[in-house]
């Protein structure tokens, strides 16, 4: 199994350790194995270039499609983007609910005294680089957020195929349905997933129209 972990930074040496580090995964750096139970995985780490607003790098990150992303914290040496890494992470966090998302810092008090980020979800670029076993550690975290978000996923798409010929039966089914829709298109595409207002305005027939569209790319994919 392969995870592709996109790498959002502004410093280009901090990003090729990253690189080098992240692909290493569970092994040492002689390649040997250091955890039996993820063999059969893999990280794959790339750079995620920086675009000129919060926006577009959403869509940016929307548009690739990455298993999980690691953001530098400050983004401090660009005089030509006005926002933070942070930024960038609160608002994929926001579009796409429980994405494996890490930060990378070494101002960890910065970011407690904001309380931005559970502590999980925040290691220091140092400690990665040159302890081992800390690098074990948050590898092991990126992965295990991963297979977390896609059960997540999993758990979701159930829910809806469930659902599906309930559809008009209750207020509140319909009103699940439409979230679990929203939640599920934001994970296919980033980009096209209709607000639930909208929905609500639908006529039905449209709405249910739509609802097996989306089952179907579900059962495609």
């Amino acid at each position: 199994m392969k995870y592709q972990v996109g790498i959002i930074d502004d410093d280009e040496s901090k990003i090729t350790q990253l690189l080098t580090f992240i692909k290493l995964a569970l092994n040492d750096e002689e390649g040997n194995l250091i955890k039996e139970k993820y063999r059969n995985i893999e990280l794959e780490p790339f750079k995620i270039p920086l675009e000129k607003t919060v926006e577009k790098m959403v869509d940016a990150v929307c548009n690739l499609k990455p298993h999980a992303l690691v953001v530098d914290f400050k983004l401090s040496s660009q005089k030509n983007i006005s926002y933070s890494g942070i930024e960038i992470a609160q608002a994929i966090d926001k579009k796409l609910r429980g994405f494996p998302l890490f930060m990378l810092t070494s101002y960890q008090d910065d970011l407690y005294v904001q309380e931005c980020f559970d502590v999980y979800q925040v290691f220091d670029f140092e400690r990665y680089i040159n302890d081992e076993k800390e690098r074990v550690e948050i590898n092991s975290k990126i992965i295990e957020q991963i297979k977390k978000y896609n059960a997540t996923l999993q758990m979701w798409q159930e829910e809806l195929k469930q659902l599906i010929s309930e559809v008009g039966k209750t207020a509140e089914i319909d009103e699940r349905i439409i979230e679990l829709d929203s939640l599920l298109e934001n994970s296919i595409d980033g980009n096209s997933a209709l607000t639930p207002k909208i929905k609500r305005e639908l006529g039905a027939a449209n709405r249910i129209q739509e609802l097996i569209e989306k089952i179907d790319i579900l059962i495609k994919r």
